[in-house]
């Protein structure tokens, strides 16, 4: 896995297109890919700091976690918590310039000697930080449940990114799997509830 660290530039530049376009696209099913992508990207940066085994375990567990986001989000179809059929988001000009904002922050701060004592590469410092950036960005715009638990995936990613260059132990892996697993199970179970709630709303007279 030696020679992926040669283009370690190719997962940055996908941390930014899928970070962005889940930032400015409406959660759905088809987001679920997006969110796929980017964890592969986070995998193959955090190759550079964590042992293969715990590369494959962030990785099956970024999938994993997917899938139950892509189940819950057929369970809603065209129910109550799609709204209308548009792609993107609402206040899109502002999204645009918040996230040219934050991309620029996130270089910038990499390149200077924040992490330089742990011996963290600029590359996943850059995507780390422009990982954490753009979900504060979607927590602090989201107003549904799925855009805010795309956003907690999205930080713990880039935070335990960071973190594998401190602690690169396999304890450390599987506790932040179950953190991964913990929020997107807390959150299909919010949106099922609040699915047949609104769901008994409309049947009552």
């Amino acid at each position: 896995m030696a020679w992926l660290n040669n283009y370690l530039f190719l997962p940055v530049i996908i941390l930014f297109i899928t970070g962005s376009a889940l930032a400015l696209m409406r959660p759905q099913p088809r987001s679920m890919i997006i969110l796929a992508v980017q964890y592969m990207a986070v995998s193959w940066l955090a190759s550079t700091s964590l042992p293969a085994a715990g590369v494959a375990a962030k990785l099956v567990t970024g999938l994993l976690v997917c899938v139950i986001l892509y189940l819950g989000l057929r369970q809603i179809g065209d129910g109550p918590l799609q709204g209308d059929d548009q792609m993107l988001s609402a206040n899109l000009p502002f999204r645009i310039i918040a996230l040219l904002i934050v991309t620029v922050a996130s270089v910038s701060v990499a390149r200077s000697n924040l992490f330089a004592q742990f011996d963290v590469r600029m590359e996943a410092g850059v995507g780390a930080l422009f990982l954490v950036a753009s979900s504060l960005l979607n927590l602090g715009l989201g107003t549904d449940q799925l855009r805010i638990g795309i956003g907690l995936l999205t930080l713990v990613s880039g935070a335990e990114l960071i973190y594998g260059f401190i602690e690169p132990s396999l304890a450390l892996i599987a506790l932040l799997a179950m953190v991964h697993l913990g929020i997107v199970l807390v959150f299909s179970y919010i949106i099922s509830i609040q699915i047949r709630y609104s769901m008994s709303e409309n049947r009552d007279p």
